[in-house]
């Protein structure tokens, strides 16, 4: 339940510390005193977003903290999973600041909005007059039938299977469309390999090909040049070789009188050996090279291909051709592989829908058989309200495809009077019926979920008389298990409450403040006899309020 709540620089509360009894707790106030402010503030506490303009003028700071005594609700495995430390009363508080940043704690430690959401939903319903809309929609009926079928766990295993179903089909869908755009390229692809995979590739193979070539294109000047460098070297005399020797003896003769003489005949002698070996290797290249027109023809015609490719392929060179020719080998593979993942994907998905084809049908059934059991308890508790002749019918409409949430929708028929057709809820009720049958639903959820505080903002908003007796004892016997906060206008109903806090508005210094406090049981009678007659309280609405407090 909610202990206590504090409140510093929200709107137009300055200060404010409060703390809340059990059972049933009525909020009045004139329309426009700060009851709605009371709800933001602790809707910051159960993770809404903030809205920095809530800040009070001239505040750089808005903090809200709420003590929740939870000693009695089993929320371990939740605070497990959230990693937080659990307490008997455990201490939520959330700070604003005029510069923009946000924070919130939970028994001092700093959690995020979604896990500050998580938790503030096991600890506290808060039911808004916009919720009533929530009259109109399938998926409100459908938890609603759902917690009342006791089915939470099978909806879950349902969602768990709707999402793989999902992912699953997601991802086929990606992969067919991409195949189609593979197989589109494909022929294209394959062409492409079968032309590099018909040249032999390897990194030096077009600088070869050239040398080649190049040497078969100037074989005859090749050959002349190498002769005369032969002739030159060996003519008799006149030839390098035998200057070099020739120069050989003559430093021989000198050697002998120092190293520096030595020297130059050694290198002489290492020169002669080198200009020998060349000479040898010019004889060796002139005579390996022939004119061979078909070799040159063959050569032009290979460099040919590969220059095309190159620049067909937009490389520079056969290493770009090697990394292109690996590249469509993979392309062309890629579509073998995607038929293979695509046959899995397919089996995947057909167990995919087999499961959740088995689970939707075993939560349709499960929801068929609480349908009428589910009628019937809204009748009785309806019908305690005051409409006697209502009746309820819960239907099930099958969808075409199956949904995040099942295999159908719900709807909730309803004819409040005799001999009165049925029709949706939605367009026949009237603004009281529906904060009854709200209040009837509440009712049955707060069983359900076992929530530990129940806020309801005017929920008998339409609803006067002695309709509004029959609404606030509904309420009364809510609180008997469990804690609920309601804010009203009706004194029949603030009448009833264990507890009873007055909402107003007083002018402090310069600026105007909310303020919330709790009513002695003088203060009540005379907060009943104001909501019955107005400010200027008579007899008789004091004598009225006493006989609504039984007093």
């Amino acid at each position: 339940m909610l202990a206590s709540l504090s409140i510093k620089n929200f709107a137009l509360i300055e200060d404010l510390e409060v703390s809340f009894a059990s059972g049933l707790c009525m909020l009045t106030g004139e329309t426009g005193s700060g009851k709605s402010i009371l709800l933001n503030a602790l809707s910051l506490i159960l993770g809404q977003r903030a809205d920095l303009s809530t800040i009070r003028s001239g505040a750089t700071k808005c903090i809200v903290e709420a003590v929740f005594d939870i000693s009695r609700k089993n929320l371990s495995s939740l605070f497990e999973a959230l990693d937080l430390d659990e307490e008997s009363e455990t201490v939520v508080r959330r700070e604003l600041s005029a510069s923009g940043k946000s924070r919130a704690f939970v028994n001092d430690t700093p959690v995020t909005l979604d896990a500050l959401k998580t938790l503030g939903a096991a600890l506290v319903d808060i039911h808004t007059q916009r919720q009533t809309i929530q009259l109109t929609d399938s998926t409100f009926y459908l938890s609603l039938l759902d917690h009342y079928s006791g089915g939470i766990e099978l909806v879950s295993e349902y969602k768990t299977a709707y999402t793989k179903w999902q992912q699953v089909s997601k991802e086929l869908d990606r992969l067919l469309t991409q195949q189609q755009q593979a197989n589109q390229a494909l022929d294209y692809h394959q062409f492409l390999l079968q032309e590099l995979e018909q040249v032999k590739l390897y990194s030096s193979i077009i600088r070869e090909l050239e040398e080649e070539a190049k040497i078969l294109r100037n074989a005859t000047g090749l050959r002349s040049t190498l002769a005369e460098v032969r002739t030159l070297s060996t003519q008799e005399q006149l030839g390098v070789q035998d200057q070099l020797l020739a120069l050989k003896q003559l430093l021989a003769k000198i050697s002998s009188l120092g190293d520096a003489y030595q020297s130059l005949q050694e290198r002489i002698s290492s020169l002669g050996i080198e200009f020998s070996d060349i000479v040898q290797e010019a004889e060796l290249l002139a005579e390996n090279i022939a004119d061979d027109p078909s070799r040159l023809q063959q050569l032009e015609d290979e460099l040919s291909i590969l220059h095309h490719l190159c620049q067909k392929h937009q490389v520079l060179d056969a290493n770009g051709l090697i990394e292109k020719r690996e590249t469509l080998r993979k392309q062309c593979g890629d579509v073998v592989s995607m038929e293979q993942q695509i046959d899995l994907l397919k089996d995947t998905q057909t167990k995919a829908v087999q499961k959740l084809k088995q689970l939707g049908d075993k939560l349709r059934n499960q929801r068929q058989a609480c349908c009428n059991s589910l009628a019937h308890d809204l009748v009785g508790r309806t019908k305690a309200l005051g409409m006697e002749h209502v009746q309820f019918s819960v239907k099930l409409i099958p969808l075409d495809t199956p949904g995040s949430l099942g295999t159908e929708e719900v709807d909730l028929w309803f004819s409040a009077n005799k001999g009165i057709d049925f029709a949706p809820l939605s367009k026949v009720a009237s603004g009281g019926e529906l904060s009854r049958i709200m209040l009837v639903i509440k009712s049955i959820l707060s069983e359900k979920i076992k929530l530990p505080t129940l806020v309801l903002d005017e929920i008998d908003t339409g609803v006067s008389g002695e309709m509004a007796n029959a609404m606030g004892k509904r309420m009364h016997e809510m609180s008997r298990n469990m804690q609920v906060i309601s804010i009203t206008h009706l004194p029949q109903i603030a009448a009833l409450a264990d507890a009873h806090y007055k909402v107003y508005k007083q002018v402090v210094g310069e600026t105007t403040q909310t303020f919330l406090r709790p009513l002695s049981e003088e203060e009540r009678i005379n907060e009943l006899a104001e909501m019955l007659g107005g400010k200027n309280k008579k007899e008789s609405a004091l004598r009225h309020a006493r006989e609504l407090r039984n007093v």
